[in-house]
């Protein structure tokens, strides 16, 4: 009779440990199937996230490319030797930050254009205009442009090299944009 007390007790005391495993194995499986899906949401809001970053600095560099271009119509053009300058000091900032923005794309494994997005016939406009000022404000316009996009992507990262860029480049951005407005100045006061 001892015996089989025994052998039910223990048996009782085995079935009970299984219960319990069974019971706190299942909620580990639930616990763990909705940290997965966390981190799946987590991970898809950082790949997004990411694919934003790289749209916003893609489009910035198209829009700096294409100030580079207009530069070199208009130094190409007959203009005042004033005019010229500035327009050469502006190409230089742009070609500066178009150095810092292949930089940062590099660190963050973007692919940038290396060409303008200018259509041919914006060109054939520019070519074709007798008023330069079609040209600056134009020019003025890529460069705002650029100036916007670097903003909302300081404001949607938390890269610290997307900030980094977007600060410098907005500086050497406003001086480009004082400079086109001063250019447009200097033609007014010419004619």
């Amino acid at each position: 009779m001892k015996l089989n007390r025994y052998i039910f007790i223990t048996t009782s005391l085995v079935i009970l440990i299984l219960v319990a495993t069974s019971l706190n194995s299942c909620e580990y499986l639930v616990e763990s199937s909705k940290g997965d899906a966390t981190r799946a949401t987590e991970s898809n809001q950082v790949i997004s996230l990411q694919k934003d970053e790289a749209k916003l600095l893609v489009e910035a560099s198209k829009y700096n490319l294409d100030v580079i271009e207009l530069c070199n119509i208009i130094e190409e053009e007959k203009v005042d030797e004033d005019v010229k300058d500035l327009v050469e000091e502006i190409k230089n900032e742009q070609l500066a930050v178009l150095e810092k923005y292949n930089e940062v794309a590099s660190e963050n494994v973007i692919s940038i254009p290396r060409y303008s997005n200018l259509k041919q016939e914006e060109i054939s406009k520019l070519n074709d205009s007798v008023s330069l000022e079609i040209h600056l404000k134009l020019l003025s316009s890529k460069i705002q442009n650029q100036k916007e996009l670097l903003d909302k992507l300081s404001d949607t990262t938390n890269n610290r090299s997307f900030k980094s860029l977007a600060e410098s480049a907005n500086t050497t951005l406003e001086k480009s944009l004082d400079k086109t407005e001063e250019t447009i100045k200097i033609i007014h006061t010419d004619s």
